[in-house]
């Protein structure tokens, strides 16, 4: 099942999810910008076990999340594939 309703589904454990209209993607924007040097710090924190650190909208009560590329493998499918 591809599409619900008019709707394509997409993998939310995939980076590229918007749930966000116009006034949160200006509040986005100024959130990146004042995050930009910690999430610099992870990302060479971590080297290159992390393809990249981002701030995001996804997330209320966690303090991060990791996601797979648009068109990377699932997690799931890494597990198969190392079997």
């Amino acid at each position: 099942m591809k599409e619900y309703d008019g709707k394509k589904l997409k993998n939310c454990t995939k980076e590229g999810v918007n749930f966000e209209d116009e006034d949160a993607k200006k509040l986005l924007e100024e959130q990146k910008a004042s995050y930009e040097s910690v999430c610099k710090l992870i990302k060479e924190t971590l080297g290159d076990k992390v393809e990249k650190v981002e701030v995001g909208q996804r997330l209320e009560d966690s303090p991060c999340v990791l996601v797979t590329g648009e068109y990377g493998w699932s997690a799931n499918m890494e597990r198969i594939m190392k079997a």
